[in-house]
Order: C-alpha cells, then sequence, then structure tokens
C-alpha cells in the first residue's frame, strides 16, 4: 500500500532539491511552472496534494520526469 504522505513530501523534497540545483527562486519557479507562489510553496513544502495537472506543469517547468519528482529522494537522484 502505499504511503500518500510520503509521496506528498517525496513531491516537495525533489521540487526543493531541482530548484536548488538550478539556483532558481520560489518566484522564478512558480512562474516557470504556471503556478502561483503561493500554491508553488504549499506543494514544495509538502502541505498540499497537488492534482495531477499540476504535477505536469511542475515537471515541465523544472525539466524533470514525472517519475523523478515522485521518487524517494533517499534512493534517488534528480538528474
Amino acid at each position: 500500500m502505499l504511503d500518500e504522505v510520503l509521496i506528498i513530501e517525496n513531491i516537495g523534497r525533489n521540487m526543493l532539491a531541482k530548484r536548488h540545483q538550478l539556483k532558481w527562486t520560489q518566484a522564478r519557479a512558480s512562474e516557470e511552472c504556471d503556478l502561483s507562489e503561493r500554491a508553488y510553496g504549499e506543494i514544495e513544502r509538502g502541505n498540499t496534494n497537488p492534482t495531477i495537472i499540476t504535477l505536469v506543469k511542475i515537471c515541465r517547468g523544472l525539466g524533470i520526469m514525472l517519475e523523478e519528482i515522485i521518487a524517494d529522494p533517499a534512493t534517488e537522484s534528480i538528474a
């Protein structure tokens, strides 16, 4: 059984790791992902469960695959 909370936390951690890798602010990342700064921040902090459409926007904006954004950061690395 999938742990929903863990997946949501993984999404946020992976977003943060990729944003830091790109040396972007949250404002820049939210703009690239076509999301409000508030929405982007809530997802990155693991405070909300994004829809699949929002995840696709984030992946396109950050230049990563869907598999990468949900991966466990303890076992995977963001390319």
